[in-house]
């Protein structure tokens, strides 16, 4: 039998003499070889690779980029047969300002070292991340120029994978042919059990904060400067490194669990000494083993799939946990392997496989396999299975394992969580310096006045200084209390607020996640927030972006109308198709789409035979011009004892899917989201008897049916309105599609399928007809599609159609239709031949290759005629239009940035409520760069024409607007914020990405950017904080977010209520713990001035450690999670009241310093209340400490009450418990230690305290003056000018108790009936203006009740 071609022949390694036959020749090289994470190569006996030298070093670093998928200018593999992904939606989002990397002949390896490429423990964690491996690190190239030596060449060669089954089974690592690659282990863990404790006070070591307490800790060792207790004083700086590096230890080991998991799953690997498949952990899997995978079996390495139970060679992969896309994949087995289905046998299998380095390309892979007669076959994307890919609609396959471990592609792309710094947190860190700044200042103080102190008894300091046995000079002296202040007065510094930030931060995620107001039931969804430091960041949002498509509207699209030859046919909601007498008992169409009779008539009209045809034609592109599968059930019989042969013998007995009778179990492909309800029904299956060891076929009605699967709901509507015409989509191959066309059985052959891009807007299928000739038609945008026809002779019928189709596709937009154009071109056999030979020469590996396929593609789909155009439907989801006018009336600026043409969109913007009937619509749309100019200069000059103004620009004109060299950005962006609204048409998800970038740079803006899909990314990731939808399109928008939400309606809960609870709650939060500290230090300070500043200290050590520990630690967070400046329902019916959050009013940029002379203030008034009542006693030092410290803690536990905004039994305990923790622990700790710690004995101070009525009388006395200038600010702003929050919850505070005209407040259910919601035709709510214009309410703008005559008067 001849395997020639197929990689099956018999012929054996080339080897040396002595050295048996079928065994791989180990090169001779001294020690072992070195890996490919070092640079190093494996060498081939025979190999002309073998002999270029080995690199020396590696090189290492990545750079995260603002996309996802493959970005680069490396080459792209060739588009082959069947459904490549060439031109896929993650194939051309580049974020703004990137650069572009090295072409891939010029880049490095990635190095494969465990360890170095963080990730989360989810398997489905974010992959947008870039790793630019060609990037010498900084530090390397100093080492070289410091030594003067060249810097190390780039490796460009391939790796050579030798299957494992050639090589014997006990070779040593280091002589295995593969041993230099990675295992299939992996670990994405930060730490070890060695390494987790110097790693992460390390990583720990990283804030300025914990380096400045460490620095203090150790100046508090050295014995001139020591303050008080060592030990005592390293409490604080431990405290937080354990919280830390508690919290960081969880964290990794959910990581390790996650990894243990995926470690420990099972697949079956081929064994030469057993010579059949066994079962084998992924740990344990080698780079060149040969690996069995069964339906709905995750690919456990990078493969090159070599077999596929399906006779054509094919299989279906789903990708979602690696990109985030819904739809399957298809996949080819290796040219040459396909006419050898049945015949494969891996023990024959003796070619290598040459493959590109790892790299993160998802979507591009090249390589070769050398089979032992000396042919080489190409390998590309098609060819290769990815980890933590699925298995769909495929009995079983097979494949050599060509990446393992962190070398694949899905470990490449697992980058670690990101880091985002919000507003707030930034004002916090310059407010932080000047604290430090303040710190400084009063330590210098502090030395100036010891030196002062010492000069009044200079020179004779060791005679007669009071309390100092020997003194040194008063400059050294004041020297040394400077730094010994350092230690004293440490407080000022908050080193504990980042904790609490933190600690903070994940219970506002948590409650978040459990709101169930922003739960959906549908989909069983709950708010997902995948970033947790950037919560306040949703109550400052001043520009929000949103895609249109799958996030204002269902993205669930239904067919509606359509045009053949310029005859409009209507398909209204009506009764469902029922199934023709004619079809096959297997099939019974369940669609949605009602035929139009029209169309039915003149689909078997017989008397306009041009026009018959023309529409059988356009449903024939509806069935076939897409990448529509059906899902079946599928089986594998191998088990753990089924040999190779064994299973080949079984193999035979399918054919194109059929099952056998003793076929051992039956495995469903459960559907991704993107399915349609469209059942085709099968047989069902008589089973045999079973052993012990066979699965239970499942009884489920899933596993009789199967289902429809798209790309994209558009192809799925298309797919099903061919069907309720009779043109049923059976199947698809590489080479053929199966149709079911009005009853018979037709099988159509397929010569290329290319699918749609972002360039070319269309998608293309070559068939030949059975009289040879070749037919290409096409699918894409009017903009692309009309341009491409043929010339028309004016008056002919051609012209006419082409006319009526444009008029009615302008219909269709204006309908808020999505439209799409069919087109058909007929080419002879020579003529196709010679443009595919021509095509095959444009896809070789060089410069300008892209650029050649676009070229050799636009002389494919040119020369066009039309047949047809569709409008399919995308309705809005519920409640867009209150959300977008509540966004509007909160002050956020609503940019919508679509691809669809201008009409759609402006219809979509109206019905959503963007667009007022009101408003004036600015077009901007032009096609040079100079009128561009002078239409936004005119706009500019013209001023507003009474009412508002709404600016609609399309995609070409964006192009020039952002080109930084044309000078328009800034004038653009000044147009729009006179507009009420802007809509970008037609716009690139580039263009989006860089939209957003120059809105948040050149306006300093906070913004936020929200899709569903994957050319939403960049502008996601772009954005101050990026939200994404589980929609129809997939995971990727999700996965590249801060947020996740499962409509768009909860970005007005969201926003509005969380984000102002969030800001305003941390706000306060972090001012507050300002006010505490700094009033702790200057009552301290205060002290000096009656201890000559000698750094003494009158309260308890104890209590300089316990203050920010315990005593005030729990307040500050009750109020940053549970405090709420207004009730839920008030900011949702008040969205205006978003401004005071929006506006940043919480906390200002003077709003420290008022804080600081607020302390100022309180500390004066608690020390010298304090001493003017023990002035003159005999009080001790510690008593009076004592007496302060309780005072202090009264006021400031009294102070969160003050500012407490809604009251509940958290509030109370944590005060509560405050206090009560400050005098158990004290009494304990007095009553029980003499001397402990090496501290001053403060041996039952308080217990006499406490007994003195004089020490209650200063509390009381201290705590009314101290708070008593609040107050009175309060009853004074609240009177005389509150703020827009206060008077609205003051309005309703009144209107509890009484609710006069009840019937004219604006409530949300008087509303609603006007506003457009999922269920509702586009077409009816054209002009249906918004409620709020036409309700009365009772209060005024801020929420007061109006006069009653003005009420009166009005109702």
């Amino acid at each position: 039998m001849s395997t020639e071609g197929s990689g099956e022949t018999p012929s054996t390694v080339p080897s040396l003499p002595g050295v048996p036959e079928q065994t791989y020749l180990f090169p001779k090289v001294k020690g072992h070889s070195r890996s490919i994470s070092h640079g190093g190569t494996p060498m081939l006996a025979g190999n002309p690779a073998a002999s270029r030298p080995p690199l020396k070093s590696a090189m290492r670093g990545h750079q995260r980029a603002l996309s996802h998928g493959q970005i680069g200018e490396g080459p792209r593999a060739a588009s082959g047969q069947g459904h490549s992904r060439t031109g896929s939606r993650t194939d051309f989002i580049l974020p703004p300002g990137h650069r572009d990397a090295a072409p891939a002949s010029a880049q490095p390896r990635i190095s494969s070292v465990r360890g170095h490429h963080s990730r989360q423990a989810s398997r489905s964690d974010s992959i947008y991340t870039l790793r630019r491996a060609s990037v010498v690190a900084p530090w390397r190239r100093a080492v070289f120029w410091l030594m003067r030596r060249q810097q190390p060449a780039i490796d460009n060669r391939h790796l050579i994978v030798i299957p494992n089954h050639l090589v014997p089974d006990k070779t040593p690592p280091k002589d295995h042919p593969n041993g230099h690659r990675c295992n299939n282990k992996i670990r994405t863990t930060k730490y070890t059990l060695l390494s987790f404790l110097p790693k992460n006070l390390f990583e720990q070591f990283h804030r300025i904060a914990n380096v400045y307490f460490i620095f203090i800790v150790l100046l508090n060792w050295v014995p001139a400067i020591n303050a008080f207790g060592k030990e005592v004083a390293m409490l604080p700086v431990l405290f937080v490194l354990t919280v830390t590096a508690i919290k960081d230890l969880f964290e990794d080991r959910r990581r390790h669990m996650s990894d243990k998991r995926i470690n420990n799953s099972f697949c079956r690997v081929y064994k030469k000494s057993m010579e059949r498949y066994v079962r084998m952990k992924w740990k344990d899997v080698r780079v060149g083993d040969l690996v069995h995978l069964s339906n709905n079996e995750a690919v456990p390495a990078d493969m090159v799939l070599l077999q596929s139970s399906n006779p054509l060679g094919i299989c279906y992969l789903d990708t979602c946990n690696l990109d985030g896309e819904t739809n399957l994949k298809q996949r080819i087995v290796a040219p040459g392997f396909k006419e050898k289905q049945l015949e494969f046998n891996p023990l024959k299998f003796k070619s290598t496989v040459e493959v590109e380095r790892p790299s993160t390309k998802i979507y591009r892979f090249t390589g070769t396999i050398s089979h032992p007669n000396g042919g080489r076959v190409p390998l590309n994307s098609d060819n290769l299975l990815l980890r933590d890919c699925t298995i769909k609609n495929t009995d079983y396959v097979e494949g050599i394992v060509v990446y393992a471990g962190h070398e694949t592609k899905a470990m490449l792309n697992n980058g670690g969580p990101r880091y985002k710094c919000s507003k707030l947190e930034r004002k916090m860190n310059t407010d932080v310096i000047w604290c430090v700044l303040v710190l400084l200042f009063l330590c210098c103080a502090g030395a100036v006045g010891c030196k002062v102190w010492f000069d009044n008894y200079y020179p004779y300091l060791n005679k007669f200084t009071p309390f100092i046995p020997y003194a040194d000079k008063p400059t050294h002296e004041g020297l040394l209390i400077f730094w010994t202040y350092i230690i004293v007065l440490q407080v000022m510094i908050p080193v504990s607020l980042y904790v609490t930030i933190e600690m903070t931060k994940l219970l506002q995620v948590y409650h978040i996640h459990q709101d169930v107001e922003m739960y959906d039931s549908v989909t069983n969804t709950r708010t997902e927030c995948r970033a947790l430091n950037i919560t306040e960041e949703l109550g400052q949002i001043n520009y929000l972006f949103s895609d249109k498509t799958g996030t204002l509207t269902e993205n669930k699209m239904v067919f509606r109308r359509c045009t053949v030859g310029g005859v409009d046919y209507d398909h209204p909601p009506g009764p469902d198709a029922e199934p023709s007498a004619e079809l096959p008992p297997i099939v019974t169409p369940i669609t949605k789409v009602s035929p139009n009779r029209r169309m039915l008539q003149h689909l078997l009209d017989s008397n306009d035979a041009q026009h018959t045809q023309k529409v059988r034609e356009f449903l024939l592109i509806l069935a076939v011009c897409n990448t529509v599968v059906v899902s079946q059930p599928h089986v594998d019989s191998l088990s753990n004892s089924t040999t190779s042969d064994q299973f080949r013998s079984q193999k035979s007995s399918r054919a194109n899917g059929t099952l056998r009778s003793n076929d051992k179990s039956t495995t469903p492909s459960p559907p991704p989201s993107t399915t349609s309800p469209l059942r085709i029904r099968l047989p069902k299956l008589p089973f045999g008897s079973r052993d012990d060891n066979s699965s239970e076929p499942s009884t489920s009605a899933e596993v009789q049916l199967a289902r429809f699967e798209a790309e994209s709901p558009d192809e799925l509507a298309l797919a099903e309105a061919a069907l309720a015409y009779g043109y049923e989509l059976r199947g698809w191959a590489p080479d053929e599609v199966e149709l079911g066309v009005r009853g018979e059985l037709t099988k159509l052959k397929v010569l290329r399928v290319q699918q749609f891009d972002s360039n070319r807007k269309c998608m293309s299928v070559a068939m030949r007809t059975p009289t040879g000739q070749v037919v290409v038609y096409v699918k894409g945008a009017d903009s692309t599609v009309l341009g491409a026809l043929a010339p028309m002779r004016a008056g002919s019928a051609e012209a006419a159609a082409y006319e009526r189709t444009r008029a009615l596709l302008s219909e269709y937009s204006r309908a808020g239709l999505r439209t799409l154009v069919m087109a058909k071109r007929a080419m002879q056999p020579a003529l196709w031949e010679e443009w595919l030979a021509g095509h095959n020469r444009a896809c070789e590996i060089g410069e300008g290759r892209e650029k050649r396929i676009r070229e050799s593609l636009a002389r494919l789909e040119s020369a066009l005629s039309l047949v047809g155009a569709t409008g399919v439907e995308d309705r809005l989801q519920e409640h867009v239009p209150r959300t977008v006018r509540a966004l509007l009336d909160a002050g956020i600026v609503v940019w919508v940035l679509t691809g669809d043409k201008p009409e759609t969109a402006i219809n979509i913007a109206y019905s959503a409520a963007l667009f007022s009937q009101s408003d004036r619509l600015l077009h901007l749309m032009s096609r040079d760069k100079e009128h561009a100019e002078s239409t936004i200069k005119s706009y500019l000059e013209g001023g507003a024409e009474g009412g508002g103004r709404a600016l609609v620009v399309d995609g070409r004109t964006l192009t020039y607007i952002l080109d930084r060299r044309s000078g328009l950005v800034a004038p653009f962006l000044s147009l729009a914020r006179r507009c009420s609204a802007v809509l970008c048409c037609r716009a690139t998800p580039l263009q989006k990405a860089y939209i957003v970038k120059a809105v948040k740079e050149e306006l300093g803006v906070t913004t936020l950017a929200i899709g569903d899909g994957a050319n939403d990314v960049s502008m996601i990731q772009t954005a101050d904080v990026g939200v994404g939808l589980s929609g129809q399109e997939g995971r990727q928008a999700v996965m590249a977010s801060d947020f996740a939400l499962s409509r768009f309606k909860f970005i007005e809960r969201l926003l509005l209520v969380h984000g102002h609870w969030c800001y305003d709650r941390l706000a306060r939060m972090i001012l507050y713990f300002f006010l505490k500290n700094a009033t702790f230090v200057f009552l301290i300070f205060w002290y000096q001035f009656f201890c000559g500043f000698s750094s003494s200290v009158m309260i308890d050590q104890l209590h300089l450690m316990a203050y920010n520990l315990m005593f005030t630690a729990v307040p500050p967070i009750v109020i940053g999670a549970y405090d709420r400046v207004a009730p839920a329902a008030l900011l949702l019916e008040r969205p205006g009241l978003y401004g005071a959050a929006r506006r940043g009013l919480a906390y200002r940029a003077h709003s420290y310093w008022l804080v600081l002379a607020e302390s100022l203030y309180i500390s004066l008034v608690i020390f010298f209340v304090a001493a003017a009542a023990y002035w003159d006693t005999d009080v001790d030092i510690w008593a009076f400490g004592d007496c302060n410290m309780t005072a202090c803690l009264v006021v400031m536990l009294t102070y969160v009450a003050i500012e407490t905004r809604s009251w509940t039994v958290i509030q109370v305990v944590a005060l509560c418990g405050s206090l009560g923790s400050f005098f158990a622990l004290t009494l304990v700790y007095q009553a029980v230690c003499v001397f402990c710690f090496n501290l001053p004995s403060t041996f039952r101070v308080l217990q006499h305290a406490l007994a003195d009525p004089l020490y209650w009388l200063v509390v009381v006395l201290t705590t009314v003056a101290a708070l008593a200038p609040r107050l009175a600010c309060h009853a004074v702003r609240n009177s005389w000018r509150p703020g827009a929050v206060g008077r609205a919850v003051a309005a309703r505070r009144r209107a509890r108790s009484r609710l006069p005209y009840a019937a004219h407040y604006h409530t949300p259910t008087a509303s609603a009936h006007v506003y457009r919601c999922a269920h509702t035709p586009l077409a009816q709510t054209h002009h249906t203006p918004t409620a709020s214009a036409h309700v009365y309410r009772s209060t005024d703008e801020d929420g007061l009740q109006k006069s009653q005559s003005e009420v009166a008067a009005i109702t």
